[in-house]
């Protein structure tokens, strides 16, 4: 009886469809008011109730034609014709000369719908659609207008066949459904998306239950729509459902429960006609899901979302969100997964997969406290996102997750989608700022001509004089006071909220530390004296002049040091951002020289202070734990320190950039210390790379305020020049190594060798007894590596309590290190270690045969 029924017309509501979606009827509501024609409107007739019949006129963009009432300097010819019955109806409108354009007004000339390219050709226009008995206008133009010349054109106004839906009969628990179509650009049209071709389908459900509808295509990009039928050619407020890419990828999925009626499927794709290709299949598959089931399956949804509502283009958007398991049970297997992602135009990114061992039924896990709730918590696993938008104005982001289980079969899909504006550069004020003893009021707003749908995220920048708003201001005046504005507006309010500062510790003895640019060179000169005025106070050039193993404690206290004077000159520092703050509170405005030095000021504080007090931080908690550097929190705080490579030498050449006299032995004391204390590589390396992006952190600021072609501004940060180093070809290293050596419970020495790589070798024979004689050398057995010896180490006792180390490599050839020396008063389990030197490598096995073969 439904087929029945339904044999003349499928049509189901469109009130709940999705944004640009139109409703399958006109009515009052939707038609725009149009001034009235005022040129001639040719009547076409009444068009014929059958199927195929046609009305039809001819035509010439002469370029002297009516003005178009919708486009700019477009020539347009109106026609007029009537129905008498509610119909489906398709508007052609062809041109092999022109470029098509197509309105559909109604009997006042108020506009209901319009199309470019949905015709058959490439730049033909067409318009199909459900319309009531009664008169309507086309209007036929073009869409560059006249300046493409005179062209012909046709019009073809035609009754079209309702699209018969194919009766897919009972679904029930026992009896799944299972079709295929297809798609071509002459398939039935869309009653909700014009242009989109489609195909109907309609099923019974004789009693209530939850239903899962996919529609899946290896190629095509499917939309899925579910609605009631009730009777012939009724419409249903509202659709039951509707979906896009939930079945994932780009294929569609419906799951709800729906009492017991007779529904309609619309399967339609997200392409239009002209974008379709000649055919696309897909498949349509009905499925009744047990509740209970479904109620214990594992459920992963994105249950809050942390994004701003604005961002300037360019600046990476940090995305947080909470994701928890809402079903009833874990996941079915360990080879689950799950797949987090935050996609936008132009945007995406991709976190995962993430193992189902995280989601056990009722866990959720938060990004950030904003997204936090009483049950949730957090994992490495589950990180925020971080998407850049280039292109400004109205856009969107998705965040969301897809679970499969083992064999990659879709276990659930969730998202959940947010709006936000991409702004040309930030907006503020207006506030106050002072350029060469006068102040000027500076502002940045959207622009006021572009509001509301038109809103592309442009932002105007306004500066006048405080004494005289109509003076005119030259260019050099406005950057500086835009400049200045931005400094106070981006950097200074709110600098003790910055990520890299947030949590300094200040000390109680302010230092005071003097940036005067915010150039990595500049920076990197500050860094440098004062790294070198610690290291010299400190003894360890004399331990290293002496020949002596530096001590990892020795080092600990040399990190600990260095940490010390960052929080003293971070105070200092700290100090004159609150008495600015408290200034430019009070009414005063902010002058451009204390706009730079805020600048180089934050840039020190970040790229130098936060990274050594970090390294402090770790060494104040090995020494605190019981542990020590075993202990795992001091372990996890390490392994979370930014990972960053600066050479073999990374020390020499900064310092001696920055005109530290003694550079070449302090570059040589650095690698000594390297090889003692993995904390102060962490802070010496964290600064050096933190210091090399400087630069960029600089031009990206002037990028921000559209400052970024201001050549008095460049000049402010640009880094001094240096030659570019002469490369020479590297020959094929020996071996090096350092000998290590450590003082056990029972007084004898432990030795064993560390190669520049880290990885250490442990000799079968390695301890000097306590007893031995003085000035003998005594030997290990072999050190070897990949089963080859290189060699053995030698240690001697010395009449005044030190022990020398040395190496014998496999020829016999003897090497005493640069540093040589352990301290009579070794401290007992640490490891001392020698200078880097360079043994000979053994040859090959069969390089040794031939050799001997060649001695006879």
């Amino acid at each position: 009886m439904a087929v029945a029924l339904l044999a003349g017309v499928l049509a189901f509501g469109g009130a709940g469809a999705a944004s640009a979606q139109e409703p399958a009827l006109i009515s009052e509501d939707e038609v725009t008011t149009q001034e009235e024609p005022s040129c001639e409107i040719v009547d076409l007739g009444a068009l014929g109730n059958a199927p195929g019949s046609s009305l039809e006129a001819s035509g010439r963009w002469s370029t002297e034609d009516c003005d178009s009432r919708f486009r700019l300097d477009s020539d347009a010819h109106t026609y007029r014709f009537e129905i008498a019955d509610t119909g489906r109806i398709r508007v052609d409108l062809n041109s092999s000369e022109g470029d098509s354009y197509l309105y559909l007004l109604d009997e006042d000339g108020n506009r209901i719908t319009e199309n470019d390219d949905g015709g058959v050709g490439a730049l033909d226009a067409r318009i199909e659609r459900e319309l009531q008995a009664g008169v309507y206008l086309i209007e036929a133009t073009t869409t560059p207008g006249r300046v493409r010349g005179a062209a012909g054109f046709t019009v073809a106004v035609t009754q079209v066949a309702t699209c018969a839906p194919q009766a897919l009969g009972e679904l029930t628990p026992d009896q799944d459904i299972e079709v295929t179509g297809f798609w071509t650009p002459e398939s039935c049209q869309s009653i909700f998306l014009t242009g989109h071709p489609s195909n109907y389908f309609v099923f019974t459900l004789p009693e209530g239950a939850r239903v899962r509808v996919d529609l899946t295509s290896e190629i095509g990009d499917t939309v899925l729509i579910v609605a009631p039928i009730v009777a012939l050619r009724s419409v249903v407020p509202g659709q039951v459902a509707h979906n896009d890419d939930a079945g994932g990828t780009r294929n569609s999925r419906v799951e709800q429960y729906l009492p017991a009626d007779v529904y309609g499927i619309e399967a339609t794709t997200y392409r239009t006609r002209d974008l379709q290709g000649p055919r696309i299949d897909f498949t349509l598959t009905l499925t009744i899901v047990e509740e209970e089931a479904s109620q214990r399956s594992p459920l992963l949804k994105i249950e809050e979302i942390d994004i701003p509502t604005e961002v300037v283009a360019g600046d990476p958007l940090t995305i947080n969100y909470r994701i928890g398991n809402a079903g009833g049970d874990e996941f079915p297997d360990q080879e689950s997964h799950a797949i987090l992602y935050a996609i936008g135009p132009r945007v995406f990114d991709r976190i995962g997969p993430v193992l189902s061992n995280l989601w056990p039924a009722g866990a959720s896990y938060h990004t950030n406290e904003a997204t936090a709730s009483a049950t949730s918590t957090t994992t490495e696993q589950v990180a925020p996102h971080s998407v850049t938008f280039d292109r400004t104005g109205p856009t969107w982001v998705f965040t969301a997750v897809i679970a499969r289980d083992g064999n990659e079969d879709e276990l659930g899909f969730h998202g959940l989608w947010h709006d936000l504006m991409v702004l040309s550069n930030p907006t503020y004020g207006p506030v106050l700022v002072e350029v060469d003893g006068q102040v000027y009021s500076v502002s940045a707003e959207l622009d006021e001509d572009v509001e509301g749908e038109d809103e592309d995220g442009t932002v105007v920048t306004t500066v006048s004089s405080v004494d005289d708003p109509e003076a005119e201001i030259d260019a050099e005046t406005q950057e500086k006071a835009q400049y200045a504005a931005g400094v106070r507006t981006q950097l200074l309010e709110g600098i003790f909220h910055r990520p890299a500062i947030a949590n300094l510790p200040e000390s109680e003895s302010p230092a005071e530390v003097a940036v005067d640019s915010p150039s990595s060179s500049a920076v990197r000169n500050v860094a440098a004296a004062q790294y070198a005025a610690v290291v010299q106070a400190s003894g360890l050039p004399e331990t290293l002049a002496g020949g002596e193993a530096i001590s990892p404690v020795a080092v600990e206290d040399l990190v600990l040091e260095l940490a010390d004077g960052a929080s003293a000159t971070y105070a200092h520092l700290a100090d004159s951002w609150h008495a600015l703050l408290e200034r430019i509170d009070s009414g005063e405005a902010l002058t451009f020289e204390e706009a730079s030095a805020v600048q180089a000021q934050l840039a020190y504080a970040e790229h130098v202070t936060a990274p050594m007090a970090s390294a402090g931080e770790i060494v104040a908690s090995a020494r605190a734990a019981e542990l020590g550097w075993d202990d795992p929190e001091v372990q996890a705080m390490l392994s979370a320190q930014p990972i960053c490579d600066t050479g073999e030498s990374p020390l020499s050449e900064p310092l001696a950039l920055a005109g530290i006299e003694d550079a070449e032995a302090l570059g040589q004391l650095d690698a000594e210390m390297r090889a003692a204390l993995l904390a102060y590589i962490v802070a010496i390396d964290n600064v050096l790379c933190a210091v090399e992006n400087v630069d960029a952190a600089n031009s990206r600021f002037l990028e921000r305020l559209g400052l970024d072609q201001s050549e008095q501004l460049l000049a402010l940060i640009e880094p001094e020049t240096l030659p570019e180093p002469e490369e020479e070809p590297e020959p094929d290293p020996p071996i090096a190594l350092r000998v290590m050596a450590r003082l056990g419970e029972d007084g004898r020495i432990e030795h064993g060798v560390e190669l520049s790589s880290g990885f250490q070798i442990l000799p079968e024979r390695r301890y000097l007894p306590a007893d031995t004689q003085f000035g003998t050398w005594y030997s290990t057995l072999d050190v070897e590596l990949d089963d080859t010896s290189i060699g053995q180490i030698r240690a001697r006792r010395l009449a005044d309590g030190r022990v020398q180390l040395g190496f014998s490599d496999f020829r016999g050839h003897t090497y005493i290190p640069d540093i040589a020396y352990l301290p009579a008063d070794l401290d007992e389990g640490v490891w001392y270690r020698s200078s880097l030197i360079e043994v000979s490598r053994p040859p090959k096995p069969d390089m040794e045969d031939e050799s001997a073969d060649e001695d006879g």
